[in-house]
């Protein structure tokens, strides 16, 4: 074997496939897979990366650390999943003389959306799938699709890899939702602290070392309410407990809870109070 240099991403032969088809020949226009690669041995461990686009990554064998934007430093181990997003700060790898066996596919388009909304993709966190029989074959199917340089066989690589996000994402799920009853009173008194501003959504999400997509999901999950619904109805809550029990002015209170119009914060009232700021008043 020849020598093994600082750069080396891995000792051994290395597979990466960059697209051979010109996106117009494609018919699916809404997701589109870039580069996909295999890499087994894997010994780079890279700092301070930003990617352009999205990428899967799942490790078959070997072990290391990913840290997403200066975040929680998260073990890797066998049959772990994580993401990369696009714009976001990485480093990752194996540790200092060991290795990895890594998968990867990048992908762009715009139903990545609907996939965030889905909880089939999510950043900053790595999740186990060791449970998720037959993944490293569906890897290696859409290798060799991409690999032909067949429109077809591209636009089949595109629905497989939407084919397997859905079923990590039904195996991964269940460990996420597990995070609720640790970070959900951390949460919740975070925006409950804000009720008297403006909460800095990214912010609270950069401090619990989640992403903006997971903040709105646990949140829904956990109250049943959109993020800025949850936030609107504990600001509406405070302005009733206001109006019951000061003589504060309508005005007074919204401009406390930040709504520079009262005509727009009366409005809110009544739709998640069911009456108006004044009948509440006088409700009493």
């Amino acid at each position: 074997m020849s020598e093994v240099m600082d750069y080396m991403i891995s000792p051994y032969p290395i597979r990466i496939i960059d697209p051979k088809v010109e996106s117009s020949r494609l018919r699916l226009k809404a997701i589109q897979i870039g580069q996909a690669g295999h890499l087994p041995g894997r010994i780079l461990f890279r700092t301070n990366v930003v990617f352009e686009h999205w990428a899967l990554v799942y490790i078959l064998s070997g072990n290391g650390t990913y840290r997403e934007n200066g975040g929680k430093i998260q073990q890797v181990r066998v049959g772990s999943l994580f993401f990369f997003r696009p714009g976001c700060n990485y480093s990752f790898g194996p540790p200092q003389g060991g290795s990895w066996d890594e998968y990867y596919v990048n992908f762009t388009g715009t139903r990545v959306t609907e996939w965030l909304e889905a909880g089939l993709i999510e950043g900053g966190t790595v999740f186990e799938a060791a449970a998720f029989q037959g993944l490293t074959s569906l890897f290696e199917q859409v290798l060799g699709l991409m690999e032909g340089g067949v429109p077809a066989d591209a636009d089949r690589a595109a629905a497989m890899l939407e084919g397997i996000l859905l079923e990590c994402s039904l195996i991964t799920q269940g460990f996420a939702w597990t995070r609720e009853a640790d970070i959900m009173p951390q949460i919740r008194e975070a925006l409950n602290a804000c009720i008297y501003g403006t909460p800095d959504l990214s912010d609270i999400a950069a401090r619990h070392h989640i992403s903006m997509s997971t903040l709105r999901r646990l949140v829904r999950h956990s109250s049943g309410y959109p993020l800025h619904e949850y936030i609107h109805r504990l600001k509406m809550a405070e302005a009733k407990h206001l109006l019951l029990n000061t003589s504060l002015q309508v005005k007074a209170i919204a401009g406390m809870l930040h709504y520079a119009d009262c005509f727009y914060f009366s409005r809110l009232f009544k739709k998640y109070m069911g009456m108006s700021p004044l009948n509440c008043r006088k409700s009493l």
